[in-house]
């Protein structure tokens, strides 16, 4: 009878967190999925996911 058992707390906490995190993962693939084949995203697109990342370096010329 080892299975009659429940985990945890700490371990049903984690599990729901890592079916949160891959429900969202699915959706974001999904989402990009069907962007893609409706012609939705484009290389600016892509550009301006990385752009707060790189920009916070320094500021751009027109604002110096």
């Amino acid at each position: 009878m080892a299975g009659s058992k429940r985990p945890s707390f700490l371990k049903r906490q984690k599990e729901q967190a890592r079916l949160a995190r891959a429900t969202e993962k699915r959706e974001a693939r999904r989402a990009r999925k069907h962007a893609k084949a409706n012609g939705l995203e484009s290389a600016d697109a892509q550009d301006g996911d990385l752009e707060p990342m790189m920009g916070s370096e320094e500021p751009p010329p027109d604002e110096v």
